[in-house]
């Protein structure tokens, strides 16, 4: 017959203490680093500028922000890539486990922005309603993106 060890409340507490950094650790490693997420705010602002600015270059304008998005999304999720941009390969947010409640709530900033911008273009009679969108959008993904995401996969991780 064998014996449990019942571990001790020191024990248990930093037991607890390991699994809850172990999860702290995944959910930052998915957020990424800070220079990709001002990146992708400086290329949703070009992109919505030279959208609204030069609608005839609409039908190829979005090829170079897909090459861009691709080259990144492999280059910090692949061993290889995490090498040439220096950074460690990135855990992707698909591998947490989000209800579809969660990945509602993340997209609804998007939502919210386009809803304003629409309003203050249609009271306001601006023009030029890309470039509102794409400011705010890259200043949304720039500076509440990563706070946001962190919060989202915090607070899902909650109430798992």
């Amino acid at each position: 017959m064998t014996t449990v060890h019942e571990p001790t409340p020191e024990e248990a507490k930093a037991a607890l203490r390991a699994v809850h950094e172990g999860k702290e650790q995944v959910i930052k490693s998915a957020v990424g680093s800070r220079w990709m997420w001002i990146a992708g705010g400086l290329v949703i602002f070009l992109y919505s500028t030279a959208n609204d600015l030069f609608p005839a270059a609409q039908p190829w304008l979005g090829w170079p922000v897909v090459v861009v998005c691709l080259l990144l999304a492999l280059g910090l999720r692949t061993r290889v890539g995490g090498a040439l941009f220096g950074q460690r390969v990135a855990v992707s947010s698909r591998s947490l486990s989000l209800s579809l409640k969660w990945r509602l709530l993340r997209i609804a900033p998007v939502f919210a922005i386009a809803i304003v911008v629409l309003l203050l273009v249609g009271l306001l009679h601006l023009s030029h309603a890309g470039i509102y969108y794409g400011a705010l959008a890259g200043l949304y993904f720039v500076f509440l993106g990563p706070r946001f995401r962190l919060w989202l996969l915090r607070r899902q991780d909650r109430t798992a």
